[in-house]
């Protein structure tokens, strides 16, 4: 009688707990009801959603390209200008992502940076002042889906991690309830730091735009700019189609031989056909 004194009280908080666990588990989904994803919903269901219509095109993600005719010789030093430019923009938080010259003797340039709007017109104009721009283009992604979303399943899993925390106040010295607490609320956190990673990502490329600047010499658009390449290269045509000769020389000889050799055969057969 002693023993059934001890373990049914035991037994039945573990069953409370149990119960309380699976409430939690329950609402994992669910938004809170003063949470930023259900006034989302809300609002959304309202008649009044020509309001949350007004709001869309507020998280464009902008991408610019530029396209710079340069003089010859001036594709390396306005690079150089653009690279440093962008690394002197602080205010802007200009990040250089890419830059390369593509070598050769009409060599062209490249540059791509991550900078806050007011830093683009920047960068333009000084690409501008180095030749002339040839093509600029403007592209958008709406990135207002993947924010709600994540900002929904962010709320969500804030609220299912209070609950979590309030069971683990209330399980006391139940060693089993609290490592299966530890253990949901470890995964728990691991979704929110993941959740929270990709929201500051998103909103990274709202707020700062894409540019990407080409640069290229003038003289790739010029009439006699193929004809120059032609003569400037006939030497190594040369030399190359020299090599190529001899080497498909070196592959011929041997089978002409052999052919020759065959003839002679041939020849000596038939004339002893004719005999007979």
């Amino acid at each position: 009688m002693g023993k059934r004194t001890l373990i049914l009280p035991t037994i039945v908080k573990s069953s409370v707990l149990a119960l309380l666990l699976l409430q939690g588990c329950s609402a994992k989904y669910a938004p809170q009801p003063g949470s930023a994803a259900a006034v989302a919903e809300a609002r959304m269901a309202e008649p009044g959603a020509q309001e949350a219509n007004a709001q869309r095109g507020k998280y464009l993600a902008y991408e610019h390209s530029v396209t710079v005719d340069s003089p010859e010789g001036g594709v390396k030093p306005l690079l150089d200008k653009l690279v440093a430019a962008c690394q002197a923009d602080v205010a802007n938080q200009c990040t250089l992502l890419a830059s390369g010259v593509e070598g050769g003797r009409e060599s062209s340039a490249h540059i791509r940076v991550r900078v806050k709007r007011p830093g683009i017109e920047a960068l333009i104009s000084l690409a501008a002042t180095g030749g002339e721009l040839a093509s600029r283009n403007t592209s958008a992604e709406d990135l207002e889906g993947p924010i709600r979303d994540n900002a929904k399943r962010l709320d969500m899993l804030r609220s299912y991690r209070e609950k979590l925390l309030a069971l683990e106040s209330k399980a006391g010295n139940n060693a089993e309830a609290l490592i299966k607490l530890s253990q949901e609320l470890a995964t728990v956190q691991s979704e929110l730091e993941s959740a929270t990673g990709v929201e500051a990502r998103l909103m990274e490329r709202v707020n700062m735009d894409l540019l990407n600047i080409s640069i290229q010499p003038r003289t790739q658009r010029g009439f006699w700019s193929p004809v120059k390449r032609s003569l400037g290269d006939f030497g190594s045509n040369l030399s190359e189609g020299i090599a190529t000769a001899i080497t498909g020389t070196a592959y011929l000889l041997p089978w002409a031989l052999i052919l020759f050799l065959l003839g002679l055969v041939l020849r000596k057969v038939w004339r002893r056909v004719r005999k007979q």
